[in-house]
């Protein structure tokens, strides 16, 4: 079985007591603890995008994924209409080149209001281009607002990240039987027979292994893809052939 996480970060925290306990402080510290976890790459964003700025984060995670293998980026979105990141028709072109595949957003920590009309123009082209976008609970979204964006975009290649390890099923259930392109990010998703249900529910095509390392540990989720009671066509799906086949959306067979 072979990995990939969804959802990765690096840099450090300017609050002491909000890092992490190891955190990793480049995306070589990144890459070496994915490999001594045995997961061959995976989705990551830089905390300078939400510390530094957008303009410096998304600059300086171009230039950290040259230098590693197997991992592919978030780019931070802002409104268009303040000319700070690349217009919407060339935004493709520079995630293609940039290796940043799926789009993020934090929009309170940008100071922007979290409404599809903010930013129609870019969502508008990751539906029609096939480029997701991460929608992660932790990161100034919520769940209220993501249905709502969804609903102006029910085409949208979403990623949902979850915030928090309750038996939420409830809460995400309908986005995923709402948003047909929409995935379920697992890194909080561990009630007993949870992941059974949904892949029952939904289809194993749905989900994507995610830890939030190195906010949480690689170890617990691993196991319980590896112990789940499905098939192991499904657990390959869920491990990494998901997220392949979603970043070869946008990125061909690069």
């Amino acid at each position: 079985m072979i990995f990939y996480d969804a959802n990765l970060s690096y840099g450090l925290e300017s609050n002491e007591d909000a890092r992490p306990l190891r955190p990793c402080r480049t995306i070589g510290e990144l890459r070496a603890a994915l490999d001594r976890a045995g997961i061959a790459g995976g989705l990551v964003r830089t905390v300078a995008a939400d510390l530094e700025g957008v303009v410096t984060g998304n600059r300086m995670l171009a230039h950290d994924l040259k230098t590693v293998q197997g991992l592919y980026g978030m780019y931070t979105l802002l409104p268009s209409v303040t000319h700070e990141i690349p217009a919407p028709r060339e935004l493709p072109d520079v995630l293609r080149r940039d290796r940043m595949p799926v789009l993020r957003v934090n929009p309170r920590v940008h100071r922007y209001l979290p409404k599809a009309g903010v930013l129609a123009d870019y969502l508008g082209i990751a539906e029609e281009a096939g480029i997701p976008v991460m929608f992660d609970l932790n990161c100034g979204i919520q769940l209220g607002e993501v249905w709502d964006i969804m609903e102006r975009f029910p085409n949208l290649p979403a990623i949902l990240g979850w915030n928090n390890v309750w038996p939420s099923d409830r809460n995400y259930g309908p986005f995923l039987a709402a948003f047909p392109r929409m995935k379920l990010e697992l890194s909080n998703v561990m009630t007993d027979q949870g992941l059974e249900w949904l892949v029952k529910e939904f289809g194993a095509e749905r989900f994507l292994f995610a830890s939030r390392f190195p906010e949480m540990y690689m170890g617990g989720g691993m196991l319980m893809l590896r112990c789940a009671e499905i098939s192991d066509e499904d657990k390959e799906k869920i491990a990494g052939g998901n997220f392949l086949s979603m970043i070869r959306e946008v990125m061909g067979n690069d």
